[in-house]
C-alpha cells in the first residue's frame, strides 16, 4: 500500500491509465454519448485546471463555480 506522499507525487491524471478507465466508467453510466477515451482525457485535464483555481482560493463559492464551470464541455 502506498503512502499519502506517494499517492500525490504524480497528479497528472490525464496520463494515468487507471484514472482514464475510471473516467470512462463514469461516463458510460452518466453520459454515454461522450463515453470515449478522448473525452475522458479532456475531462481529466479540465478537472486538473479547475482544481488549480479552487486550490488557490481562500473561500469556496459553489454557486460561482457552477456558473463558471457548470456545463462548459464540448459535445
Amino acid at each position: 500500500m502506498s503512502t499519502a506522499d506517494e499517492d500525490f507525487k504524480d497528479l497528472d491524471l490525464a496520463e494515468s491509465e487507471e484514472a482514464i478507465q475510471a473516467a470512462l466508467k463514469f461516463l458510460r453510466y452518466n453520459d454515454p454519448a461522450k463515453a470515449n477515451r478522448d473525452y475522458a482525457i479532456y475531462m481529466l485535464k479540465r478537472m486538473d485546471e479547475v482544481s488549480i483555481g479552487i486550490g488557490s482560493k481562500t473561500k469556496l463559492d459553489f454557486e460561482e463555480f457552477l456558473k463558471k464551470h457548470g456545463d462548459d464541455t464540448p459535445s
